[in-house]
């Protein structure tokens, strides 16, 4: 399953870019992208705005900032590049 950001000035469309694309799940494991070293960093320098991203999946399915760490949180965490 592959997850995406999307923040407030992205629109419908935009997901495959690099930067948008937070990681994929397979084989228990998170196999994050570049879009997660933007999510980290909102995370960490602005926690209070996560409010106003979006986060989903390859479904159109969304998810809150905290779903979306429940969900990856028993995997194994594997930076792509």
């Amino acid at each position: 399953m592959r997850y995406y950001i999307l923040l407030p000035d992205d629109t419908n469309g935009e997901e495959n870019y690099s930067t948008n694309i937070l990681g994929e799940v397979s084989f228990k494991t998170f196999w994050a992208d570049q879009g997660f070293d933007v999510f980290e960093k909102m995370v960490y320098t602005y926690p209070n705005p996560l409010d106003m991203i979006t986060i989903k999946d390859e479904t159109n399915k969304e998810y809150t900032a905290e779903e979306f760490l429940n969900k990856i949180s028993n995997l194994k965490i594997n930076r792509i590049s």
